[in-house]
């Protein structure tokens, strides 16, 4: 696994994040109860121990010969399945198609247009115990997926993530992971990031359509 990006370790001594409040680990009911209600919404959990797990899980997910695409996501950093897209064995991972195109306006209309991909896979930045998935980045050009975009939503957070309620999910956006984001930005771009877009997935009504993937250990923003 490729180590050349940033974890919210690099960040957090310098900035003023309540980590008690927004990065704590949930007892086993709170998991349940949460798992619970996120079901109630029409969305399938799948829960596993550790990253490791949650990387194989994923790559069962992806079908043969599918179009793939992500946001950007420490997640999926820190538990290798970016390195899984890069590769991108047996699937079309539309990053490395971006990733080759010079042309600034058709960059931008192939990155609109991957919001449309069989499989897009994106981290979560917050969890209600009452069910309901948050997410926020600058351009929308990985939650612009969640709505209805994508065929199929691989969705990835980790337990650390469960705050009591959707403001409180709000809360952690704007207040814990916006913070890190725009310091990681910051350090990589050279200018910082904003709180652009923010979807709540409130109700998922295609079947099958919406998973969560809960890593019962901390990762992410």
């Amino acid at each position: 696994m490729s180590d050349d990006y940033y974890t919210k370790d690099d960040f957090a001594g310098e900035l003023d994040i309540d980590e008690s409040r927004f990065d704590r680990q949930p007892d086993e009911e709170t998991i349940e109860r949460t798992v619970s209600n996120v079901e109630d919404r029409n969305i399938a959990v799948h829960v596993v121990d550790d990253g490791e797990a949650a990387r194989e899980h994923l790559r069962e997910q992806i079908p043969d010969d599918a179009t793939v695409m992500d946001g950007h996501s420490t997640t999926l950093e820190e538990i290798g399945f970016t390195d899984d897209l890069e590769a991108a064995e047996g699937f079309e991972y539309l990053g490395n198609r971006i990733r080759e195109i010079d042309d600034d306006e058709e960059r931008f209309r192939t990155r609109r247009e991957a919001v449309t991909a069989d499989v897009f896979v994106d981290s979560v930045n917050a969890i209600a115990a009452s069910g309901e998935l948050v997410g926020a980045n600058a351009l929308g050009n990985a939650v612009g997926a969640w709505p209805f975009g994508a065929e199929t939503l691989l969705l990835v957070a980790s337990t650390n993530k469960i705050v009591d309620d959707w403001s409180a999910a709000v809360e952690r956006v704007r207040e814990f992971a916006y913070p890190l984001e725009d310091a990681r930005a910051e350090e990589v771009y050279g200018q910082g990031s904003i709180v652009g877009k923010l979807v709540s997935m409130e109700y998922e009504q295609v079947d099958d359509r919406t998973r969560l993937v809960l890593i019962d250990e901390p990762h992410g923003f």
